[in-house]
């Protein structure tokens, strides 16, 4: 699954800017508010990094693609005991920190000269580069720290799914975003749980 998304993201890169009308690239930072399933809690987080943007032929005037690589944090905090005689709690709570690459097929419907709306949606790509993983023992007040979480294998290193984006393009330059991703692939090795982070985005493409 994980190669035919990359190859899928190769294919855009090299095929489509020769077919496109528009190419255009910019920044985009936001909020995430990550809540992955399972009895796991999610925490707030960030996303920032490029954004590239694809529109298509005349034939297919309103359609586009964009392509982003985003430094984005997806955190997560979960309790639970282990020693039910001394009711001993176990806490942990983690900042992983991804490269992410979402590939988004899109359409934008013109409201005037200086507003349009979009809506897209696409694959994307998790790529776990560091983040921090803390467990705190209540009773004891032991702390043990994961300096990196991939490298230590406390976390799965790759993390793919599909989102989804509605959004608003202001005077050709600025894009306001709502966005949801959907996690198929569980964080970690031993437990089914699964990112799911709603995102809020400015963008500003050249």
């Amino acid at each position: 699954m994980m190669k035919k998304l990359v190859m899928l993201a190769l294919l855009g890169v090299l095929v489509l800017p020769g077919m496109a009308q528009e190419f255009r690239m910019g920044a985009t930072v936001g909020l995430n508010v990550n809540a992955p399933s399972g009895d796991i809690k999610g925490q707030a987080g960030f996303n920032a990094g490029l954004k590239a943007e694809l529109g298509l032929p005349q034939a297919t005037r309103g359609w586009f693609m964009d392509f982003g690589a985003l430094l984005s944090s997806h955190g997560w905090k979960n309790t639970t005991y282990y020693d039910h005689a001394t009711q001993t709690q176990l806490v942990w709570k983690a900042t992983p920190y991804y490269l992410s690459i979402p590939i988004h097929a899109g359409y934008k419907f013109s409201c005037n000269d200086n507003v349009k709306l979009f809506a897209a949606a696409g694959p994307y790509i998790n790529i776990g580069l560091f983040g921090k993983q803390t467990t705190n023992a209540t009773l004891t007040g032991t702390t043990t720290v994961s300096s990196n979480v991939f490298a230590d294998k406390a976390q799965e290193r790759f993390d793919w799914g599909v989102g989804f984006r509605l959004g608003a393009e202001l005077h050709d330059h600025w894009q306001l975003s709502v966005g949801y991703d959907w996690g198929m692939k569980s964080i970690f090795n031993k437990k089914d749980i699964r990112n799911r982070t709603l995102s809020v985005s400015c963008a500003y493409l050249f």
